[in-house]
């Protein structure tokens, strides 16, 4: 095995010295064919999401380069752009069900790596739900983009929403230029990128068709957006990356061909102009791509336009020749209250302090009990994320019987239990 996967990294840094293009993904085993999936980094995994029927997930484990099926979803989800945040997976303005009339998924789910688990998040409010749409993160808060609201039938969106994981709160910023669904966003220093796509349904009888041409950015501290020059491949259904923090528009599909797409155009937002880089060595669309320590990472997918056939393989691109996949890994925290029990000698309010120590890892508080004849004045709105190393209060009345409040987590991770009155 060891033989094996250094002889990989071996031959991929030669061949690299050779040429600048897409390489094979070195791996031993195999993902599971399929499209309009994720794929998105958590740590030191590669993870595959969703696509087309309910499959598990796969894992991709950079340190000994393995693939591995980690948990099933536990729904369909398709059309979505993942992103991790925290050691937590967030999977956010997607569909479920089946062509052309699937429905936004209501909530959003999130991924445990470390757990192997998924957890039904909080509802997305009902009049900003769609599918197909473009996600990213900044300053630890979620950025949603456009999208469509019927399936592959009608109901383009220009809405742009910030979700505070953390506060779980929703906000409505300012709608972009352009309506369009089938497509990613990127967000480079304080520019969110958004290129390509289309509004599915929107030419009848040509699913294909009706490709968005302008580029649209969004410039955070000025909080405007505005139109730049077009993509010079208009088509639906790509990924998006990062090379010098400029964009990379790949893949795709259109009218134009029965192939999918193959192109790799860069925008160089210095220069503000368009540019190509060498093509994928299969084409392909309805997949994500990763970026991670000036590479570019896309697999699975479609070949053709439509729903095959499904891939099951990965490439990479290195701008400068290697293949690097180091990072930080996730780990795990844990929850500390300020006291380890609290006393009512008589009817009165106190209260608690629930941190989160150790590890790098986000915790999802699942449920908050506490015994009969006792009261949260504070309840929280369940589940909730609590960020690396940060707090919450929880205010108790109580009286004098005996009790207790357990506050849980999502998974095996140990949650808290407090006495109160504790004789």
């Amino acid at each position: 095995m060891k033989k094996y996967l250094l002889l990989s990294i071996f031959c991929f840094s030669i061949i690299n010295l050779n040429s600048q293009s897409w390489k094979k993904l070195p791996a031993n085993g195999e993902a599971q064919e399929r499209h309009e999936n994720a794929f998105v980094q958590a740590g030191k995994r590669f993870i595959l999401i969703g696509g087309r029927g309910n499959k598990p997930i796969d894992i991709y484990d950079t340190e000994n380069q393995i693939w591995k099926k980690g948990a099933q979803p536990p729904l369909e989800i398709h059309h979505t752009q993942a992103v991790s945040l925290d050691g937590l997976v967030y999977v956010l303005g997607a569909f479920t069900g089946g062509w052309p009339d699937e429905d936004p998924i209501p909530n959003i789910y999130i991924y445990d790596p470390l757990e192997d688990l998924w957890i039904k998040g909080p509802e997305i409010p009902e009049d900003r739900r769609r599918g197909a749409a473009g996600v990213a993160v900044k300053d630890k808060k979620i950025y949603l983009i456009n999208g469509i609201r019927n399936g592959h039938t009608s109901g383009w969106v220009n809405w742009f929403d910030e979700y505070d994981v953390y506060k779980n709160e929703w906000k409505k910023l300012p709608d972009s230029p352009n309506e369009r669904d089938h497509f990613q966003a990127v967000i480079t220093e304080n520019i969110l990128f958004v290129a390509g796509g289309r509004k599915s349904g929107s030419v009848e009888g040509n699913g294909f068709a009706g490709t968005v041409k302008p580029t649209d950015i969004y410039d955070f501290d000025a909080e405007k957006w505005k139109s730049i020059t077009e993509i010079p491949t208009p088509r639906g259904g790509t990924a998006i990356g990062l090379l010098d923090n400029n964009p990379v528009i790949l893949g795709g599909e259109s009218d134009t061909q029965e192939a999918a797409h193959n192109e790799a155009e860069i925008y160089d937002l210095a220069k503000g102009k368009w540019d190509s880089l060498p093509p994928l060595k299969q084409g392909r669309h309805g997949t994500q791509a990763i970026t991670i320590n000036k590479q570019i990472i896309i697999g699975a997918g479609s070949g053709n336009r439509g729903g095959g056939p499904e891939l099951n393989s990965f490439e990479v691109f290195s701008k400068d020749n290697s293949l690097n996949f180091s990072t930080e890994a996730i780990l795990a925290g844990s929850l500390k209250a300020s006291a380890d029990n609290l006393n009512f000698p008589k009817e009165e309010t106190k209260s608690v302090r629930i941190s989160h120590k150790g590890g790098n890892q986000a915790i999802i508080i699942t449920e908050i009990s506490i015994s009969d004849g006792f009261s949260l004045i504070n309840k929280k709105s369940l589940p909730f994320v609590l960020a690396p190393r940060s707090e919450f209060e929880l205010e108790i009345k109580g009286n004098q019987d005996p009790g207790e409040l357990h506050v849980k987590t999502a998974g095996k991770k140990e949650g808290i239990r407090l006495n109160l009155n504790k004789k």
